[in-house]
């Protein structure tokens, strides 16, 4: 019979689990995501003030707009055209509307044209989870027989493997630096993993997704030890974002992520009052 877990354990579960509620519903939080629009031409946005475009001078985005149209980037009226650069520069700019909404300029790589990057306003409405019903995240209660440890191994100049996206039927290729190691119950698996600073995000599916968990698949972060070893706390899988917002194009799980076993642990699905749309 497993051992039931300590008190401090719980603690640490509770309290992530309260944290992680806290960061969905944030002023820019996946609740509050209500608008990704890629600006290629100048144009005007759907509802949002002032006409977009391309920078030509700049990594990011301008927009032209009147003073009453009531929008201020890096804490300044708009009124004439001024730059509005991306999250990738080195001094991103911060937009606000007049209703409370705000927002910020994200960039990607032309899929095929290596070199060219694209564009996109993102706006946020920090009202949008009420709007929605969101209640909670289900997850599975705490079990510390999903706390796994794994070994990590760098590779010289990493494993290249490909992987889907959720919205639209876009293949993206990426490099994981190394490759994680598991075992389950007497099978050893292999994890492949995106680079997100000194973390590594995997993401995967089981014998769950779709079910009574998220259908896209669901994000574990792990940092690799000096000494080589990976902790995996599955209790810490956690849903993605395209699961709170459809504005969110999320990676999918490559292959070799994809476990023949039901991973009991973790995030399962945003829940939403019945009497809201789940706009996800």
């Amino acid at each position: 019979m497993p051992e039931a877990p300590t008190e401090e354990a719980v603690q640490k579960f509770t309290a992530f689990r309260a944290r992680r509620d806290d960061s969905v519903r944030g002023p820019q939080g996946p609740l509050a995501l209500a608008l990704t629009h890629w600006v290629l031409e100048s144009q005007q946005i759907d509802g949002v003030p002032g006409v977009w475009a391309q920078s030509e001078t700049n990594g990011g985005l301008t927009v032209t707009a009147a003073a009453a149209d009531g929008i201020i980037v890096d804490g300044r009226e708009v009124d004439g055209t001024v730059e509005v650069a991306s999250r990738a520069s080195m001094a991103p700019s911060s937009v606000h509307f007049a209703d409370g909404r705000t927002a910020f300029v994200i960039d990607s790589s032309v899929v095929g044209k290596p070199g060219e990057t694209e564009y996109a306003l993102r706006v946020w409405d920090a009202e949008r989870a009420e709007h929605l019903g969101f209640t909670e995240i289900a997850a599975f209660d705490f079990d510390a027989e999903w706390q796994l440890t794994g070994t990590y191994e760098q590779v010289d100049g990493g494993v290249a493997f490909e992987h889907g996206r959720s919205q639209g039927d876009r293949t993206d290729s990426a490099v994981t630096p190394g490759v994680v190691r598991f075992e389950h119950e007497g099978q050893q698996f292999e994890l492949l993993a995106l680079p997100d600073g000194d973390t590594l995000q995997i993401v995967f599916a089981d014998a769950t997704t779709g079910s009574e968990t998220y259908g896209v698949g669901r994000f574990l972060y792990a940092r690799p030890a000096a000494d080589g070893s990976v902790e995996l706390d599955f209790n810490r899988a956690v849903v993605p974002p395209c699961s709170f917002s459809d504005q969110f194009n999320c990676p999918l799980p490559p292959a070799s992520n994809r476990f023949p076993f039901a991973v009991t642990a973790g995030e399962k699905k945003p829940m939403f009052a019945e009497s809201a749309s789940d706009g996800a």
